[in-house]
């Protein structure tokens, strides 16, 4: 065969209602010799993608990472259930689910509204899918803190246990493995092996910690410097997504990581900033009216503001925002 093609729906023609061999050879001889197909709904849809190449659960489990061991602190518990909050603040970013639209729910606690999902197309990102296939599933809406729960497996109830998404961790790995990030290593421990993933591309997590540290030491933040090689120019919700980096690591008990090249004062001072975001973040409205007591970024919130306006988000997706981090700043309750 000298081509293969794909189809999407002919257009008839006069020509075509004409049967006999002739016509039938006439017709193919008539297609141009070497031709590729394509799709161009695919190309459109890869031209209103405007995510970042990681997603927040691979930020903060890199964050998280020793570089050179490759593999996280064995006393973290609260990495695992920060994960599942990220990977929901994940979907609102990209506008796969948001609360349900009652007016009653506002009689609820923000953790307590319910969710819905309202675009289930797959992402890409198997963990993503993974969960917005298990949402979409539920025929009843649970609410934010409740899915968090079940696909963390922190469930009692024995008829949703097969939610929870396992191996998360090692399936986030594998993932910025393939994206060139960490590689795979096998070492020794006492009497078994186990994978790790140390650090091939430092300048990636290095990226990573300035844009943090930019909005956590900085008086006046420089938002051109967020924007990257991991974070194009056109990404959508680029400050949302910073400041949920970093309630997301703070929750996870992963940033310390980031601030250990400061001294012991502004190391204090960058903590007690990152309190500040999450409570301003984790209400809804956002505490944007105010500003910061430590005089740290005194051009966060207009920046905040642009962005709303310029995507054109809505109420219901940035309270559900509110909604995932308000569950992050009481985890110590939770855990």
């Amino acid at each position: 065969m000298s081509s293969l093609q794909r189809r999407r729906g002919g257009k008839s023609s006069a020509g075509a209602v004409n049967s006999g061999s002739n016509s039938f050879d006439e017709e193919r001889e008539e297609v141009p010799q070497h031709k590729i197909g394509i799709d161009d709904k695919d190309i459109k849809d890869r031209k209103e993608l405007k995510v970042p190449l990681l997603t927040l659960m691979e930020e903060v489990l890199l964050i998280g990472l020793k570089d050179k061991e490759g593999y996280l602190s064995f006393w973290n518990d609260n990495i695992s259930y920060a994960l599942r909050g990220c990977i929901l603040l994940e979907l609102a970013f990209r506008n796969k689910i948001t609360l349900v639209n009652d007016p009653a729910r506002r009689r609820f606690e923000l953790s307590d509204r319910l969710i819905e999902v309202i675009n289930d197309e797959p992402t890409g990102e198997v963990l993503l899918d993974e969960a917005l296939k298990i949402m979409k599933n539920d025929e009843s809406h649970l609410s934010v803190t409740n899915w968090i729960d079940l696909l963390s497996g922190e469930t009692w109830n024995l008829m949703k246990i097969n939610y929870q998404l396992k191996q998360v961790r090692e399936r986030l790995a594998k993932g910025l493995v393939d994206k060139g990030i960490l590689r795979t290593e096998r070492k020794n421990f006492f009497l078994f092996d186990m994978a790790t993933h140390p650090v091939a591309d430092k300048q990636s997590k290095e990226q990573i910690r300035l844009r943090i540290l930019n909005l956590l030491i900085n008086r006046n933040i420089d938002f051109d410097a967020i924007t990257n090689d991991q974070f194009p120019k056109d990404t959508t919700f680029k400050v949302l997504r910073s400041i949920s980096l970093i309630c997301g690591a703070y929750a996870a008990n992963v940033l310390e990581n980031v601030l250990l090249t400061l001294n012991y004062d502004k190391r204090d001072q960058a903590f007690a900033r990152a309190d500040e975001l999450l409570a301003d973040f984790s209400d809804f409205p956002f505490h944007t009216d105010h500003a910061s007591p430590l005089g740290l970024g005194l051009n966060l919130f207009q920046e905040v503001s642009n962005e709303v306006e310029k995507d054109s988000t809505s109420e219901l997706q940035l309270e559900l925002i509110a909604a995932i981090l308000s569950v992050f700043a009481r985890m110590d309750s939770i855990l």
